[in-house]
This record gives C-alpha cells, sequence and structure tokens, in this order.
C-alpha cells in the first residue's frame, strides 16, 4: 500500500527533488513566487522574528488611556516589507479563560467583548504594534500578550498592567465584597 502512494507523488510535477517537511514541499527558486523575507530564504532558515515588550510593569488609572508597547523586528532585517498578523489578549486571572482583545492584519482590525470600541493599534511607526486601550475599567488590569504571526513563525511578549489609586482600591473591595455576599446568598 505505501509503494502505491509512493509512485503517484514522485510523478507530480514539480515536487521531485524538492526537500519535504512537515508534510509540505518548500521551494527556494527563482521561478516559484517566494513569498518569503525578502533574502530569498524563508523564515523557517536564517530569519528570527523578534518581538519586545517592556520587562517593567505598566501603572494607570481607573477611567485613564494607557498605550501597552510592542514593537517586532526580524534578525538580519528584511529587504522587503511583510504582510503579519498581530493578536493580542488577556491572560487568565485564577483559571478564568482568557480574553481576546484585538487581531488585525495591516490596517484591518477587530476588536472583542468589552473591548469594542476602547482599543486600538498604535501604528504610529514601522513594526509598531503596542495596544492604546481607551477608559480604563477596574477588570482591564493583568497580564497582556501581544502575539506577531509571519506566516509559520510567531512569537510573543509579556504587558502587565496595573491599575492605582484609591478609587480602584475601593471599587475593587466593594465589587469583591459585594460578591462574597452574593454567593452566600445561594
Amino acid at each position: 500500500m505505501g509503494l502505491l502512494l509512493l509512485v503517484p507523488l514522485l510523478l507530480l510535477p514539480g515536487s521531485y527533488g524538492l526537500p519535504f517537511y512537515n508534510g509540505f514541499y518548500y521551494s527556494n527558486s527563482a521561478n516559484d513566487q517566494n513569498l518569503g523575507n525578502g533574502h530569498g530564504k524563508d523564515l523557517l532558515n536564517g530569519v528570527k522574528l523578534v518581538v519586545e515588550t517592556p520587562e517593567e510593569t505598566l501603572f494607570t488609572y481607573q477611567g485613564a488611556s494607557v498605550i501597552l508597547p510592542c514593537r517586532y523586528r526580524y534578525e538580519p532585517a528584511l529587504v522587503s516589507p511583510r504582510r503579519v498578523r498581530i493578536k493580542w489578549w488577556k491572560l487568565s486571572e485564577n483559571g478564568a479563560p482568557e480574553k481576546d482583545v484585538l487581531v488585525a492584519i495591516g490596517l484591518r482590525h477587530r476588536s472583542f467583548g468589552d473591548y469594542q470600541g476602547r482599543v486600538h493599534l498604535r501604528q504610529d511607526k514601522e513594526h509598531d504594534v503596542s495596544l492604546e486601550i481607551q477608559d480604563l475599567r477596574l477588570e482591564d488590569y493583568g497580564r497582556y500578550r501581544c502575539e506577531v504571526i509571519d506566516g509559520l513563525e510567531d512569537e510573543s511578549g509579556l504587558v502587565e498592567l496595573e491599575l492605582r489609586g484609591w478609587d480602584c482600591v475601593s471599587s475593587h473591595l466593594s465589587h469583591m465584597l459585594g460578591r462574597q455576599f452574593r454567593d452566600r446568598g445561594r
């Protein structure tokens, strides 16, 4: 049975002699429409995608706006620009499911849930995919992941956001105490 499958595969035009990895044939010939990295190599062979986010926690206030910084680059640098997909999501706290915040390709984007109308990408500079969140709410604090996806290559970074101020503390306490008392009444 295996020999019967191998013979038709060898007879396919253009597949003979091409490298075969993970169930796909790869070609670096000049006649192909190489959508690689501009160097004639594909991303799996020598070009590294790097995502940069701040290591320190960002602090802000409820009701304010904040920019969660995220930039990406290639090592070595690319000659021609590439179209990437950007995904931001909030990581879960205490076993809650992760929340999608925003996805984008080029100038097209979609925001989700409570973030609709409050978030957008800051694409002021090349490779800048920072997320701006407006009208911050108590539930916006936490850890966010910025993921850059380029074909089969993807990298991500984390940004931690904390809210400051008495209003945040008192809102959080009343929210937690209210939930605690509501749960007791069940």
